[in-house]
This record gives C-alpha cells, sequence and structure tokens, in this order.
C-alpha cells in the first residue's frame, strides 16, 4: 500500500512538472512571468485531463465543467529554481463581469511547491483570472493577470 502511495505522489508531481513546461512551451500564450528573485509558472485547464488517480488524492471534480488552476512561484537563487512557500490569493471574472473568489490550496512533494484551485466553468466560456502572490520572506507581490477560455 506504501508503495502505491509513493507511486501516486512520483507520478503526481512528475504530472504537475510535465503540465507546466507543456504549458510553458507553448508559446502562443506566456504561462509565466519573471520578477527579480522569482519565477511565478501559471496555467488553468479542465479536469476532465487530469488521471482519476490524481483527482481523487486532490479532492478535485473531474469533469469538463472543471477547471484546475495550478501555480507555482520558484526562487531563482543560484541559477537553480527552487520552490517557495507563499501566499496566493485570487478571483475570477467571467465576460459577463460576474466575480468569485478562489481558495487556493498547497501541495508540497517533495522540494515541490504548487498552489491548485477548481472552479467551475461552461462551454465555450472566457475566464479572467487576478491572481496575487506574494512569496515568504518577501515584500514584494506578484500580480498574475490572464485569460482562458474553456
Amino acid at each position: 500500500m506504501k508503495t502505491l502511495r509513493n507511486t501516486l505522489i512520483l507520478v503526481s508531481a512528475f504530472f504537475f512538472l510535465i503540465m507546466g513546461l507543456s504549458a510553458q512551451a507553448d508559446s502562443s500564450k506566456k504561462t509565466s512571468k519573471e520578477y527579480a528573485e522569482h519565477i511565478v509558472y501559471f496555467n488553468a485547464f479542465p479536469t476532465d485531463s487530469l488521471p482519476s488517480a490524481m483527482t481523487k488524492q486532490y479532492g478535485l471534480k473531474r469533469s469538463k465543467n472543471y477547471a484546475m488552476i495550478n501555480i507555482s512561484v520558484m526562487e531563482k537563487a543560484a541559477g537553480i529554481p527552487t520552490g517557495v512557500k507563499s501566499k496566493v490569493t485570487g478571483q475570477i471574472k467571467n465576460l459577463m463581469g460576474q466575480s468569485r473568489g478562489i481558495e487556493f490550496k498547497e501541495i508540497k512533494e517533495g522540494k515541490a511547491i504548487y498552489y491548485i484551485a477548481q472552479i467551475g466553468v461552461q462551454s465555450k466560456e472566457t475566464v479572467n483570472f487576478n491572481i496575487d502572490i506574494v512569496p515568504d520572506g518577501s515584500k514584494e507581490k506578484y500580480e498574475i493577470r490572464f485569460s482562458k477560455k474553456f
């Protein structure tokens, strides 16, 4: 049982890494923002693309009508980015002007730290994301603004 749990954790960490890297590789949309001391990676995607074991592990609903927001803050120390604990808050707004807050959950897997949240989405809905991030030990607040059509 412990081996299965460890395998799931390893697969999850690998999946989040791949999702971040594949989103970063999409040159049509910027999925990272660089600051003096940190790099913030961000993406949002429908949860029906996630393996069911992963959605169960993180308490997510797996459906085309739900999306997951994934935020990762990396410190650029010594040229090797490392995960940084941060305070992550945010709001979403649709094109009709309806807005609501999003609550992020911290995920730690080894040295990796991720912040995830889940929102309900409609088919072909465009969502505007406003994410505020304050890395631990920093007085600077980073603002991430992006839109995604689901």
